[in-house]
């Protein structure tokens, strides 16, 4: 087909996969798991959810016919109105459709034919068998080929539309469902270590070095997980994390109008507790210890791997799998792109007394590392204060509120960063180069 055939189907495939994101903010939100019910229990009560009932109309709940379910062309169709009930559709099920399909045709276009995608700029540094660093010039990558790189387009697809999903459900609910992160974190890793070969320009396949790191940090993480749920690790805010401003309005304005019409609200007295800024420090404290493990492993096992002969051997000829090198490669990014912007929420709270940032943003960024690797996630994490500042201006002029969901800015710095990763990485390669050479001192490398 013609190229611009391929684009034209790029954008009817986001629209489709625009109207699926529809249900997913709509629904998942609201999906409730009774407390207790188990981890794949609750996957597939998720999963029914979102599947049952079909698609129908919120007011007189007709189910809504194929033809008018077609992405963009429905909504027109039908003149913004439900065909039995005349009530209004929302106008933001067309938009949502029509962005996801110009995000898809848009990065196809970006992808194949303008400039290849973040990682896919060749070596950004020369790196030794234990990842012993020296900045080199940059060397662009090639653009992708179709059909051979359709895999990757289509798994940076998937976290485009999980990122649009996760945003819209943050900006109106202040909560990041679980569920996507975790999702892009299998499939990143997945993919990662079924399809990354050296020849592979966008490959986050591991050296040796970071390999042991992510092998260990891995297993320290399981351990850590393992831990909280036999409550050996305490769980910080049990009780439920100090509730935000635009939270607490809402309830007291909720409360005072049940109050006015004589009613008692069922998480009346269930609210969580007022915590002091001391109680958020200790609190937070808590999570430290679940950081541990990870941090503490993943160092020990690359020191064993570097310095032990015959650990050493045995360990080079694991990593000379690809698909060793790739999976340790997507895990490494997972766990630096949670750890950076967990080491943040424990600081900012630490230092200012309330809570800095919340999980939901620390599980965002894991699914995001395993797909486009801890490099791209960092640089996205801290370009992300940009993509917000204008609002958080906004709300300090007008004093509406003070907190402001990060996720949307998270998920823009990480759209941008797919695009625009290389150029800033050469700006930071000496700036990187330095801080190895410090490191490899540190853990006693030539």
């Amino acid at each position: 087909m013609h190229f611009w055939a391929y684009v034209i189907f790029a954008f009817i495939i986001g629209s489709c996969v625009g109207s699926f994101l529809n249900v997913v903010v709509w629904r998942l939100p609201r999906v409730e798991v009774p407390a207790g019910t188990g981890l794949w229990r609750s996957i597939l009560l998720t999963l029914e959810h979102l599947s049952n009932p079909p698609s129908h109309c919120p007011n007189c709940k007709q189910h809504i016919r194929w033809y008018d379910n077609i992405p963009v062309i429905g909504w027109i169709k039908l003149g913004g109105k439900c065909r039995f009930c005349k009530q209004p559709i929302s106008i933001r099920y067309p938009i949502v459709e029509a962005i996801t399909g110009g995000l898809f045709a848009f990065y196809f276009v970006m992808f194949f034919r303008v400039m290849p995608p973040c990682a896919a700029w060749g070596p950004a540094m020369e790196v030794d068998a234990w990842g012993s660093l020296r900045a080199v010039a940059p060397v662009p990558g090639h653009l992708l080929n179709w059909p051979e790189d359709r895999g990757i387009y289509a798994v940076y697809m998937t976290l485009v539309a999980a990122l649009l999903a996760a945003s819209l459900i943050d900006a109106e609910s202040f909560i990041i469902p679980i569920e996507i992160p975790w999702v892009l974190a299998i499939v990143g890793v997945v993919f990662h270590a079924i399809a990354d070969e050296p020849r592979k320009s966008w490959a986050l396949s591991a050296s040796p070095a970071t390999g042991a790191i992510a092998a260990g940090a891995g297993v320290g993480l399981a351990i850590s997980i393992l831990a909280w749920l036999r409550s050996w690790i305490p769980q910080s805010f049990p009780d439920g994390e100090p509730l935000l401003e635009v939270d607490r309005a809402a309830i007291a304005a909720e409360m005072e109008e049940a109050k006015r019409v004589g009613k008692t609200l069922e998480y009346e007295g269930q609210l969580p507790p007022v915590y002091s800024r001391a109680q958020v420090r200790a609190e937070i404290g808590k999570e430290m210890l679940f950081l541990l493990p990870p941090m503490v492993l993943g160092a020990v096992w690359m020191l064993v791997c570097l310095h032990v002969t015959a650990v050493n051997g045995m360990w080079m000829r694991v990593m000379a799998h690809a698909w060793v090198s790739g999976l340790l490669g997507a895990v490494l990014g997972a766990l630096v792109g949670g750890f950076v912007v967990w080491l943040t929420r424990i600081l900012g709270t630490l230092g200012f007394g309330r809570v800095a940032m919340g999980m939901g943003d620390v599980h965002l960024m894991f699914g995001v590392g395993a797909i486009i690797g801890g490099g791209a996630t960092t640089v996205a994490f801290f370009l992300a204060p940009f993509f917000g500042i204008l609002v958080a201006i906004y709300m300090m002029i007008s004093r509406t509120r003070r907190e402001l969901p990060y996720g949307p800015y998270l998920s823009l710095a990480v759209c941008f960063v797919l695009l625009c990763y290389c150029p800033i990485y050469w700006w930071l390669a000496p700036g990187v180069a330095g801080l190895a050479s410090i490191v490899r001192q540190m853990v006693g490398g030539a």
